[in-house]
Order: C-alpha cells, then sequence, then structure tokens
C-alpha cells in the first residue's frame, strides 16, 4: 500500500488528509473522556483524525461524516456520501452504492463480491464491479494512480480541491 504523502515538483499529490482517511480506523470506539461508549463515525479534515460526534475540540471545523455500510457475513465498512466526497476529489470511475437512500463510497478496499462484471483496476483487489467503474474504492484508485511514477501526471484529482492541511 502506498500511504505517504508524495511530492511532483515540490507539490504535494496526497493531501495529508486524504492519508488520515485512508489508514483511519473507524471501528474503534472512541478514546475521548467520557466517550468510550462512541464509535468514530466523523472524519476532521483540519486535524485528520478519527472522532465521535461528541468531541467539542472539532466543532468549528470541517468534518467528513462516516458511515457503516453492511457487505454481510457480519462485515461491515466505512462509507462516505459522494455527494460530499466529491467536493473533495474527483470520484469519478469509484463504484458507487446506495446506503439509506444516498449514494457512498467505500473508503478502503472493499469484500469481493460474488456478482459479474469488470474487476477493480488496482492490483491485488478482486473486488468485482459495474461494468462503467474501474475502482471499488478511494483506497484502490488512489493506490492504482500512486503505484505508477508515469500515473503521476493524472493524479491531479488527488490535489486539495478545497483548502486543507
Amino acid at each position: 500500500m502506498v500511504h505517504h504523502d508524495l511530492y511532483q515538483d515540490n507539490v504535494l499529490i496526497v493531501p495529508r488528509w486524504l492519508t488520515a482517511l485512508l489508514k483511519g480506523r473507524f471501528d474503534e470506539h472512541c478514546e475521548e473522556q467520557g466517550h468510550n461508549r462512541k464509535h468514530k463515525n466523523l472524519f476532521c479534515l483540519e486535524c485528520r483524525t478519527c472522532i465521535c460526534k461528541d468531541c467539542d475540540d472539532h466543532a468549528n471545523h470541517r468534518l467528513l461524516k462516516i458511515f457503516t455500510y453492511g457487505t454481510g457475513r457480519n462485515q461491515s465498512c466505512a462509507v462516505v456520501k459522494l455527494d460530499n466526497t466529491n467536493e473533495l476529489l474527483d470520484c469519478s470511475h469509484i463504484q458507487p452504492r446506495v446506503h439509506n437512500g444516498a449514494q457512498v463510497l467505500f473508503i478502503k478496499q472493499r469484500p469481493q463480491t460474488s456478482y459479474g462484471g469488470n474487476n477493480c483496476e488496482r492490483d491485488g483487489c478482486d473486488a468485482t464491479l459495474e461494468h462503467h467503474n474501474s475502482f471499488c474504492s478511494i483506497d484502490c484508485k488512489v493506490n492504482h494512480i500512486m503505484s505508477v511514477p508515469s500515473n503521476y501526471r493524472n493524479a491531479k484529482w488527488l490535489l486539495n480541491r478545497v483548502n486543507l492541511p
């Protein structure tokens, strides 16, 4: 996995907030005082950390809501709403899913599915996709583009669209 900041001509290609989001552990309980029974269901874009809804230190920060998407076999995955994420980076060619009436994207590589279609373009990912999509998750798209130096020129979508650290 390529989860580190990369620079091209002294320009940050993978923003630090995106690196932190891809490393995030949303299946854990919040460790803040008194929040130990609350799941981390928010990502603070400014502090680049996973938090719960009761973490007050982030009240004036830009937050990304994280949802849990059940994938069967007692598995669940962290997802984000497509509309909210598209403001931050180009989410084209990532397979969306519908969760509670909203289109969502998997943050990390998702479990393999059994229906027909093409496979995720990322090496080592066997997820099956609908015919017009190339990636099963944000993580797979980032890693695919960053895995080959010649792809860096196509990675402009990774640059911050909003002013974030």
